[in-house]
């Protein structure tokens, strides 16, 4: 069920929830550290199914296993992506007879020597310049920082754009999601085929649109609410569906 909200709309519902106090902040935290501690305990079983073994009558025969709790955990599991990466070999094409053909797009020419992977010097030049710009995090993140004049978008303050020379402030500059990575499922997206991928990352993950400059102060507190941010736009999804 994708998310039917906005782009807009998710960003301002995002921000109304970042206003917790240092109190609420410290009792999430500890309460996460209590649960860390408890999966690492002996006998106690951490994987996704054991709620729904814990919440099992213990008669056998009312024993039921709620079909949309399954189907709740199959999804999790499948959302879950390390890193969006596309790695510059999955752009390698052949043709019907394993014959490599040129990795750059609309080309159907056949790999020419000296280039390996290229049938041209302006195949081979045009393909690593648009995705050095667009698929390196390194260059997508110094595009925000210069964008935003090395500016925090919370607080205004500015700093150098190379983090060492920041470290004596304790703080330093980083390229915040406005909207985390892990709502991409939701938002309709998905990280399968080679299309699908470098759609999730031109459109959503890298998206200059979605980034803004945080020092690293803010962004540590708008980390903090993460997690509750997301439960809390699901559960307004299934009110306006």
């Amino acid at each position: 069920m994708a998310l039917a909200l906005t782009l807009g709309s998710i960003v301002r519902v995002t921000n109304s929830y970042f206003g917790y106090s240092f109190e609420r902040i410290k009792e999430m935290i500890v309460k996460k550290r209590k649960a860390k501690k408890k999966d690492k305990m002996p006998g106690h079983d951490a994987s996704p199914n054991a709620a729904l073994v814990r919440s099992v009558d213990t008669n056998p025969d009312n024993i039921t296993i709620s079909e949309d709790s399954t189907q709740i955990h199959k999804e999790i599991s499948s959302q879950k992506i390390v890193k969006f990466i596309v790695y510059i070999h999955e752009f390698d094409k052949f043709d019907e007879s394993g014959n490599q053909k040129c990795r750059n797009h609309n080309c159907i020419q056949s790999v020419c020597k000296p280039f390996k992977k290229y049938c041209s010097r302006k195949c081979s030049s045009q393909f690593t310049k648009w995705y050095n710009a667009n698929f390196y995090w390194r260059n997508i993140r110094n595009q925000v920082l210069k964008r935003d004049k090395y500016t925090c978008q919370i607080c205004g303050i500015v700093l150098n754009k190379k983090k060492r020379y920041n470290k004596q402030l304790k703080n330093w500059l980083e390229c915040d999601h406005i909207i985390p990575k892990s709502y991409y499922y939701h938002l309709g997206y998905q990280f399968d085929t080679l299309d699908n991928k470098v759609k999730t990352i031109l459109e959503f993950v890298h998206n200059g649109n979605n980034l803004r400059t945080l020092c690293y102060n803010c962004h540590k507190k708008l980390s903090v609410n993460v997690a509750s941010n997301k439960s809390r736009l699901l559960n307004l999804e299934e009110q306006i569906d």
